[in-house]
């Protein structure tokens, strides 16, 4: 008999076994990706019938170092999201993606016409 030194361990599960309490209900649950423009992925598992809000938060909390809470906007199919606003409600699907974008303010200064050539 030949011997590699591999362990191998094998997990067999019955059908009764996937069952558990902590098992969320399919159709009650969403999972919503979050990204950004600088490619930062957010993942968030939430009820079909809860707000947005804490979907919102969620990605402030992990992003807290790049981005200032309150200072983005989240996009859903183009359209701006607002917290009270709940999956359900947008026909959100399991594993459908929210964008993340950063609000530009400000700028360079008022415009001025180019100078006359004389």
């Amino acid at each position: 008999m030949i011997r590699s030194g591999i362990t191998v361990a094998v997990k067999v599960e019955k059908e009764d076994d996937r069952q558990t309490p902590a098992t969320k209900p399919a159709g009650e649950y969403v999972t919503l990706k979050v990204q950004d423009t600088d490619g930062c992925v957010v993942y968030c598992t939430m009820r079909r019938t809860g707000q947005l809000q804490a979907l919102m938060d969620l990605y402030y909390d992990r992003a807290q170092d790049r981005v200032q809470r309150g200072t983005g906007r989240f996009l859903y199919d183009g359209r701006r999201l607002r917290g009270w606003q709940t999956p359900e409600e947008l026909y959100m699907e399991d594993g459908d993606e929210v964008d993340f974008f950063t609000e530009l303010l400000g700028g360079a200064g008022g415009w001025a016409p180019p100078p006359r050539l004389a």
